[in-house]
């Protein structure tokens, strides 16, 4: 091989390093601490809703009461959730 082939493969090889390494600097553009520190009870699914057994306003409201609770405790840490990862 003469120089001029071991210049052009050295040459190639220090331009695929480059873009290599600029791509490197763009993978470690994002926040990994935000997503570390997020409490685990802010990652656990809602609940399922117990189904309505009956259809007297015996049954319903506490099944409604039931229900309200359940979404505002989900919507709660929904929105803390997006909170913790927005920062």
């Amino acid at each position: 091989m003469n120089d001029k082939h071991k210049l052009q493969r050295l040459l190639k090889f220090l331009f695929i390093l480059m873009c290599v390494w600029t791509l490197q600097g763009c993978a470690s553009s994002t926040k990994p601490s935000a997503v570390a520190s997020i409490p685990a009870n802010l990652t656990e699914p809602c609940p399922a809703l117990s189904p309505l057994n009956g259809t007297t306003g015996a049954d319903i409201l506490p099944w409604v009461v039931g229900v309200v609770g359940k979404y505002n405790d989900c919507a709660r840490r929904h929105s803390a959730l997006v909170k913790a990862i927005g920062e």
